[in-house]
């Protein structure tokens, strides 16, 4: 990836290169009106989470109306999220379509999607203590030993009725790192491909989520759960049941359409957490910004469509964690290509939206690391994500990839899992079984645990570099609360800035 960006090139190389994995892109300018495009369009009011339209709360009358009206402008609903978020995936190929859905007052926002031209597309305690095994490379997992994972294990390892989604490029389940007593931890069956919602050729990639499209939904997910097995490593919450949302491509693009349905999925399935190490794109073919404007419509339907959809993922109990970025921005201050301010109503999406805990990265020792984003109000907490060279174990971070093989990389990406494998733990050791089966624990319950359960870096209390301080796995799930901090962790050099 660029430094300048969460990341603008999505060749393998790039991505080995050490930084994290990018968004996908929406096109609006360059379909024809002979080739089908995809649209994001989001519904005025409060149209969904409570069944409530519009037009007066009659479900059935209001989402007749909503299809008659797409119908009208030429559309056809490709998916329908309308009933969860309010939002239609839909395709047409009329250059007017935007000017007429637009028309109507039920239509809150319209972003053209991209669209591939010229191809139509039709109990406390339960679970802890892993087993005790050697696995081989625990020892050089600095990343784990700083958040305090081993002992930690020894009161919670995660339990498997915790269910994490990794949103990224798949999952390859197969790996022996996730496998234990001959069962893989990996739910493929439960797994979900939200590439399909996009026209076929689009993506590049297998459908199978549980086959990695690349590597870098693999490396995040032995982060948050490589078992205690005697191979490799030890992820943070070994015993958690790791759930793949196909949402990235084999080239690295996470399109608008797919993200959207990938939360909305997970909200569906009420998922007790969710890894996002991605942001999504904007309107042109493989070019993408970090940032989401509000004055951009296009853009400002992205953003509706994800706040949306993370919304109703918090109302079914879904705890959100997300990666900053890598592009050393203040996102509080965010500048563009030649360092002219950026407008604030501009944002790195999903990472800035309301209800997701976004997380920076933090080096070996080296205070945090020189490409992670920052920001008052943007950073959450902090956690290992290295900083240093590509194949540097001692200062990268050290995971699983597809071929039953390991390797050492660095960005917020890897820093994001360690955060949703302690919120992961969280709810394994404070969670209860709800009245319908599902392990539960109020999100606003694990973000307090999350963020008070931090060890303080830098300036005392929150601050724009490290939020509300490093997570600690031991103390998360001993529930410790009392201050703590670490003067030993260099201070953030942007304090001057």
């Amino acid at each position: 990836m660029s430094h300048t960006r969460f990341g603008r090139a999505r060749r393998l190389g790039a991505l080995l290169a050490g930084l994290a994995l990018a968004g996908s892109l929406a096109v609006g300018t360059t379909a024809s009106t002979a080739s089908p495009q995809r649209y994001l369009v989001v519904f005025s009011g409060t149209y969904a989470l409570d069944g409530s339209y519009a037009l007066g709360g009659d479900y059935a009358l209001n989402h007749e109306y909503a299809l008659s009206i797409v119908r009208a402008a030429g559309g056809t609903v490709s998916t329908d999220l309308s009933k969860q978020i309010g939002v239609m995936v839909v395709e047409s190929a009329s250059s007017q379509f935007h000017a007429l859905l637009t028309s109507y007052a039920l239509v809150e926002e319209v972003g053209a999607d991209w669209a591939w031209l010229g191809i139509p597309s039709g109990g406390p305690g339960a679970g802890a203590a892993p087993e005790t095994h050697a696995d081989p490379l625990e020892p050089i997992q600095w990343d784990m030993e700083a958040i305090r994972t081993g002992q930690a294990h020894a009161i919670q390892a995660g339990r498997p009725e915790v269910q994490v989604g990794v949103l990224d490029s798949g999952i390859t389940g197969s790996h022996v790192d996730f496998q234990k007593d001959g069962a893989s931890n990996v739910d493929c069956a439960l797994g979900h491909d939200s590439l399909a919602v996009l026209p076929p050729g689009v993506a590049v990639g297998t459908p199978d989520p549980c086959v990695d499209n690349q590597f870098h939904g693999t490396h995040v997910a032995g982060t948050i759960a490589a078992r205690a097995n005697g191979h490799g490593i030890v992820g943070v919450a070994p015993n958690v049941t790791l759930v793949p949302v196909k949402v990235c491509d084999a080239t690295g693009y996470c399109y608008a359409s797919a993200v959207v349905d990938g939360i909305t999925y997970a909200a569906d399935q009420r998922l007790e957490v969710i890894n996002m190490s991605f942001f999504v794109d904007d309107d042109a073919f493989q070019e993408s910004t970090e940032f989401k404007c509000s004055s951009d419509p296009t853009q400002r339907a992205f953003r509706r469509a994800v706040e949306r959809a993370l919304q109703y993922a918090r109302s079914q109990g879904v705890v959100a964690i997300a990666a900053l970025g890598n592009s050393d921005q203040d996102l509080a201050h965010p500048v563009d290509a030649d360092g002219q301010p950026i407008d604030n109503e501009c944002e790195v999406v999903p990472a800035e939206s309301s209800g997701v805990i976004g997380t920076a990265a933090l080096g070996n020792g080296t205070g945090k690391s020189s490409y992670s984003n920052y920001g008052a109000g943007a950073t959450d907490v902090v956690a290992p994500g290295g900083d240093g060279t590509t194949g540097d174990c001692t200062t990268t971070i050290l995971s699983t990839v597809p071929g039953n093989a390991y390797a050492c990389i660095q960005g917020t990406s890897m820093a994001s899992p360690h955060t949703a494998g302690v919120a992961a733990l969280i709810v394994s050791q404070f969670g209860y079984l709800g009245a319908d089966g599902d392990w539960t624990l109020a999100v606003t319950r694990v973000e307090s645990l999350l963020q008070a359960t931090a060890v303080d870096l830098g300036l005392p209390g929150y601050d724009e570099c490290f939020g509300h301080g490093r997570i600690d796995a031991l103390r998360a799930v001993q529930g410790t609360t009392r201050a703590a901090s670490d003067p030993s962790v260099p201070a953030c050099p942007e304090y001057t800035e």
